[in-house]
Protein backbone atom coordinates (compact mmCIF):
# COMPACT_ATOMS: atom_id res chain seq x y z
CA UNK A 1 0.00 0.00 0.00
CA UNK A 2 1.53 3.31 -1.13
CA UNK A 3 2.26 5.88 1.54
CA UNK A 4 2.47 9.58 0.87
CA UNK A 5 4.16 12.52 2.55
CA UNK A 6 1.72 15.23 3.55
CA UNK A 7 1.76 18.27 5.81
CA UNK A 8 -0.28 18.73 8.97
CA UNK A 9 -0.58 22.18 10.52
CA UNK A 10 -0.54 22.41 14.32
CA UNK A 11 -1.03 25.88 15.77
CA UNK A 12 0.70 27.47 12.79
CA UNK A 13 3.56 24.94 12.63
CA UNK A 14 4.03 22.60 9.65
CA UNK A 15 4.42 18.93 10.61
CA UNK A 16 5.63 16.29 8.17
CA UNK A 17 3.17 13.40 8.04
CA UNK A 18 3.56 10.01 6.36
CA UNK A 19 0.11 8.56 5.74
CA UNK A 20 -1.77 5.99 3.72
CA UNK A 21 -4.06 3.00 3.79
CA UNK A 22 -7.65 2.57 4.84
CA UNK A 23 -9.40 1.08 7.83
CA UNK A 24 -9.25 1.76 11.56
CA UNK A 25 -6.81 4.57 12.41
CA UNK A 26 -3.30 3.80 13.66
CA UNK A 27 -0.95 6.55 14.82
CA UNK A 28 2.73 5.58 14.56
CA UNK A 29 5.41 7.36 16.63
CA UNK A 30 8.88 6.85 15.20
CA UNK A 31 12.11 5.89 16.89
CA UNK A 32 15.40 7.67 17.61
CA UNK A 33 17.11 7.06 14.27
CA UNK A 34 17.00 4.38 11.55
CA UNK A 35 13.25 4.90 11.14
CA UNK A 36 10.91 6.98 9.03
CA UNK A 37 11.67 10.71 9.27
CA UNK A 38 15.34 10.01 10.05
CA UNK A 39 16.02 8.17 6.76
CA UNK A 40 15.43 9.25 3.15
CA UNK A 41 11.95 7.85 2.48
CA UNK A 42 12.79 7.03 -1.13
CA UNK A 43 15.31 4.45 0.12
CA UNK A 44 12.51 1.96 0.79
CA UNK A 45 12.67 1.81 4.59
CA UNK A 46 8.88 1.88 5.00
CA UNK A 47 7.99 -1.80 4.53
CA UNK A 48 6.59 -2.08 8.08
CA UNK A 49 4.30 0.91 7.58
CA UNK A 50 3.21 -0.25 4.13
CA UNK A 51 2.24 -3.63 5.58
CA UNK A 52 0.15 -1.95 8.28
CA UNK A 53 -1.45 0.32 5.66
CA UNK A 54 -2.92 -2.74 3.95
CA UNK A 55 -5.30 -3.07 6.92
CA UNK A 56 -5.34 0.31 8.65
CA UNK A 57 -5.28 4.04 8.02
CA UNK A 58 -1.72 4.80 9.10
CA UNK A 59 -0.59 8.23 10.26
CA UNK A 60 3.10 8.72 11.09
CA UNK A 61 3.99 12.30 12.10
CA UNK A 62 7.57 13.50 12.45
CA UNK A 63 8.30 14.91 15.87
CA UNK A 64 9.15 18.63 15.81
CA UNK A 65 12.75 18.96 14.65
CA UNK A 66 12.75 15.67 12.77
CA UNK A 67 12.73 15.85 8.97
CA UNK A 68 10.74 18.93 7.89
CA UNK A 69 8.59 19.28 11.01
CA UNK A 70 8.63 22.73 12.57
CA UNK A 71 8.35 23.58 16.25
CA UNK A 72 11.74 22.33 17.46
CA UNK A 73 12.01 25.29 19.84
CA UNK A 74 8.77 24.18 21.57
CA UNK A 75 10.02 20.66 22.28
CA UNK A 76 12.03 20.63 25.50
CA UNK A 77 10.73 17.73 27.60
CA UNK A 78 8.95 14.42 27.09
CA UNK A 79 5.79 16.16 28.32
CA UNK A 80 6.00 18.45 25.27
CA UNK A 81 6.13 15.37 23.04
CA UNK A 82 3.01 14.01 24.79
CA UNK A 83 1.11 17.22 24.05
CA UNK A 84 2.37 17.07 20.46
CA UNK A 85 0.83 13.61 20.17
CA UNK A 86 -2.45 14.91 21.58
CA UNK A 87 -2.43 17.82 19.12
CA UNK A 88 -1.91 15.43 16.21
CA UNK A 89 -4.83 13.22 17.24
CA UNK A 90 -7.06 16.27 17.60
CA UNK A 91 -5.94 17.75 14.26
CA UNK A 92 -6.70 14.44 12.53
CA UNK A 93 -10.15 14.54 14.18
CA UNK A 94 -9.74 11.10 15.74
CA UNK A 95 -11.86 10.41 18.81
CA UNK A 96 -9.85 7.28 19.60
CA UNK A 97 -6.90 5.69 17.88
CA UNK A 98 -4.59 2.70 18.22
CA UNK A 99 -1.16 4.04 19.14
CA UNK A 100 2.01 2.28 17.98
CA UNK A 101 5.36 3.61 19.18
CA UNK A 102 8.88 2.29 18.75
CA UNK A 103 12.05 3.26 20.61
CA UNK A 104 11.77 6.98 21.40
CA UNK A 105 8.22 6.89 20.03
CA UNK A 106 7.50 4.01 22.40
CA UNK A 107 8.55 6.20 25.31
CA UNK A 108 6.27 9.02 24.09
CA UNK A 109 3.43 6.53 23.56
CA UNK A 110 3.83 5.13 27.08
CA UNK A 111 3.80 8.60 28.63
CA UNK A 112 0.76 9.53 26.52
CA UNK A 113 -1.14 6.38 27.49
CA UNK A 114 -0.47 7.00 31.20
CA UNK A 115 -2.33 10.32 30.85
CA UNK A 116 -4.82 9.93 28.00
CA UNK A 117 -5.74 6.24 27.90
CA UNK A 118 -9.36 7.25 27.16
CA UNK A 119 -8.20 8.46 23.72
CA UNK A 120 -6.78 5.05 22.83
CA UNK A 121 -8.30 1.89 21.43
CA UNK A 122 -5.15 -0.20 21.85
CA UNK A 123 -1.46 0.43 22.54
CA UNK A 124 1.58 -1.21 20.94
CA UNK A 125 5.08 -0.59 22.31
CA UNK A 126 8.04 -1.80 20.22
CA UNK A 127 11.37 -1.77 22.07
CA UNK A 128 10.24 1.32 24.02
CA UNK A 129 12.62 3.57 25.90
CA UNK A 130 11.68 5.44 29.07
CA UNK A 131 12.29 2.84 31.78
CA UNK A 132 15.51 1.44 33.22
CA UNK A 133 16.93 0.29 36.55
CA UNK A 134 20.43 0.16 38.06
CA UNK A 135 20.36 -3.57 37.27
CA UNK A 136 19.06 -3.21 33.70
CA UNK A 137 20.60 -0.17 32.08
CA UNK A 138 20.09 1.11 28.58
CA UNK A 139 22.99 1.38 26.16
CA UNK A 140 24.64 4.76 25.73
CA UNK A 141 23.10 6.06 22.52
CA UNK A 142 24.64 9.52 22.74
CA UNK A 143 28.14 8.11 23.15
CA UNK A 144 27.62 5.77 20.21
CA UNK A 145 26.62 8.58 17.83
CA UNK A 146 29.42 10.93 18.95
CA UNK A 147 32.00 11.25 16.14
CA UNK A 148 35.22 9.38 16.91
CA UNK A 149 38.74 9.87 15.60
CA UNK A 150 38.53 6.68 13.54
CA UNK A 151 35.35 7.88 11.85
CA UNK A 152 32.39 5.84 10.66
CA UNK A 153 29.13 4.86 12.34
CA UNK A 154 29.98 1.31 13.41
CA UNK A 155 29.25 1.96 17.09
CA UNK A 156 25.70 3.18 16.58
CA UNK A 157 25.01 0.35 14.11
CA UNK A 158 26.26 -2.15 16.71
CA UNK A 159 23.88 -0.63 19.26
CA UNK A 160 20.82 -0.68 17.00
CA UNK A 161 21.16 -3.69 14.69
CA UNK A 162 21.39 -7.43 15.24
CA UNK A 163 23.94 -7.62 12.41
CA UNK A 164 25.63 -4.20 12.25
CA UNK A 165 27.54 -5.13 9.08
CA UNK A 166 24.50 -6.30 7.16
CA UNK A 167 23.51 -4.59 3.93
CA UNK A 168 20.41 -3.29 5.72
CA UNK A 169 22.37 -1.71 8.60
CA UNK A 170 24.98 -0.21 6.29
CA UNK A 171 22.24 1.17 4.08
CA UNK A 172 20.32 2.69 6.99
CA UNK A 173 23.36 4.23 8.73
CA UNK A 174 26.26 4.29 6.27
CA UNK A 175 29.71 5.47 7.22
CA UNK A 176 29.59 8.04 4.45
CA UNK A 177 26.24 9.84 4.10
CA UNK A 178 24.95 12.25 1.53
CA UNK A 179 24.37 15.77 2.86
CA UNK A 180 20.58 15.23 2.90
CA UNK A 181 20.85 11.88 4.69
CA UNK A 182 23.29 13.28 7.27
CA UNK A 183 21.01 16.26 7.91
CA UNK A 184 18.15 13.89 8.79
CA UNK A 185 20.45 11.75 10.95
CA UNK A 186 21.92 14.75 12.78
CA UNK A 187 18.56 16.47 13.37
CA UNK A 188 17.24 13.25 14.90
CA UNK A 189 20.15 13.18 17.35
CA UNK A 190 19.56 16.80 18.35
CA UNK A 191 15.87 16.20 19.11
CA UNK A 192 16.70 13.02 21.03
CA UNK A 193 19.25 14.94 23.09
CA UNK A 194 16.74 17.68 23.79
CA UNK A 195 14.29 15.11 25.18
CA UNK A 196 16.60 12.67 26.86
CA UNK A 197 20.18 13.91 27.26
CA UNK A 198 20.03 14.57 31.00
CA UNK A 199 21.17 11.46 32.91
CA UNK A 200 19.67 8.99 33.28
CA UNK A 201 19.47 9.39 29.50
CA UNK A 202 16.27 8.53 27.61
CA UNK A 203 14.62 7.53 30.87
CA UNK A 204 11.95 8.92 33.19
CA UNK A 205 12.40 7.60 36.75
CA UNK A 206 8.71 8.36 37.48
CA UNK A 207 7.27 6.50 34.51
CA UNK A 208 7.48 2.99 36.00
CA UNK A 209 5.12 3.95 38.83
CA UNK A 210 2.59 5.42 36.38
CA UNK A 211 2.18 2.35 34.19
CA UNK A 212 -0.85 1.20 36.16
CA UNK A 213 -2.78 4.10 34.62
CA UNK A 214 -2.55 2.51 31.17
CA UNK A 215 -5.88 0.70 31.16
CA UNK A 216 -6.11 -0.33 27.51
CA UNK A 217 -5.08 -3.61 25.87
CA UNK A 218 -1.33 -3.34 25.31
CA UNK A 219 1.11 -5.35 23.22
CA UNK A 220 4.80 -5.12 24.07
CA UNK A 221 7.06 -6.30 21.23
CA UNK A 222 10.74 -6.68 22.10
CA UNK A 223 13.80 -7.82 20.21
CA UNK A 224 15.72 -10.59 21.93
CA UNK A 225 19.05 -9.03 20.86
CA UNK A 226 18.27 -5.37 21.64
CA UNK A 227 21.51 -3.79 22.86
CA UNK A 228 20.07 -0.34 23.46
CA UNK A 229 17.00 -1.33 25.50
CA UNK A 230 17.71 -4.78 26.98
CA UNK A 231 14.82 -7.27 26.63
CA UNK A 232 14.75 -7.73 30.42
CA UNK A 233 12.94 -4.39 30.50
CA UNK A 234 9.94 -5.95 28.74
CA UNK A 235 8.88 -7.66 31.95
CA UNK A 236 8.85 -4.32 33.80
CA UNK A 237 6.44 -2.90 31.25
CA UNK A 238 4.29 -6.04 31.34
CA UNK A 239 4.21 -6.13 35.14
CA UNK A 240 3.18 -2.50 35.38
CA UNK A 241 0.51 -2.31 32.65
CA UNK A 242 -2.68 -4.16 33.71
CA UNK A 243 -3.70 -5.54 30.29
CA UNK A 244 -0.28 -6.14 28.75
CA UNK A 245 1.24 -9.06 26.91
CA UNK A 246 4.79 -9.53 25.61
CA UNK A 247 6.07 -10.97 22.33
CA UNK A 248 9.83 -11.51 22.00
CA UNK A 249 11.23 -11.49 18.45
CA UNK A 250 14.45 -13.49 17.92
CA UNK A 251 17.39 -12.47 15.75
CA UNK A 252 16.65 -8.74 15.78
CA UNK A 253 18.09 -5.63 17.37
CA UNK A 254 16.63 -2.32 18.46
CA UNK A 255 15.79 -1.35 14.86
CA UNK A 256 13.14 -4.07 14.73
CA UNK A 257 10.77 -2.38 12.27
CA UNK A 258 13.65 -2.27 9.80
CA UNK A 259 15.16 -5.68 10.43
CA UNK A 260 11.94 -7.69 10.53
CA UNK A 261 9.23 -5.44 9.06
CA UNK A 262 6.83 -8.11 7.83
CA UNK A 263 6.91 -10.28 10.97
CA UNK A 264 6.58 -7.22 13.21
CA UNK A 265 3.68 -5.82 11.15
CA UNK A 266 1.95 -9.22 11.22
CA UNK A 267 2.30 -9.43 15.02
CA UNK A 268 0.99 -5.90 15.47
CA UNK A 269 -1.88 -6.36 13.01
CA UNK A 270 -3.04 -9.58 14.65
CA UNK A 271 -3.18 -7.84 18.01
CA UNK A 272 -4.98 -4.77 16.71
CA UNK A 273 -7.60 -6.82 14.86
CA UNK A 274 -8.14 -9.40 17.60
Amino acid sequence: MALEIDTLTLRGKRIQLLQGGSGPPVLYLHGLVADVHSLPLHSGFTAFHEALASLFSVYAPALPGYADSEGFDELETIEDAVFFCLDVIDALKLDTVSLVGTSLGGWVATEFASRYAHRLHKLVLINPLGIATPQVRMGNFFYAVTPKAEGGQHEVRALLFHDPQSELALGAIPDQMSPDAYALFYKAQVVAARLGWTPPSLYNPRLKDRLFRIRVPTLIVWSSADRLAPPALAEMFRAGIPQAEVVLVPAAGHALVLEQPQQTAKTVAEFLTR
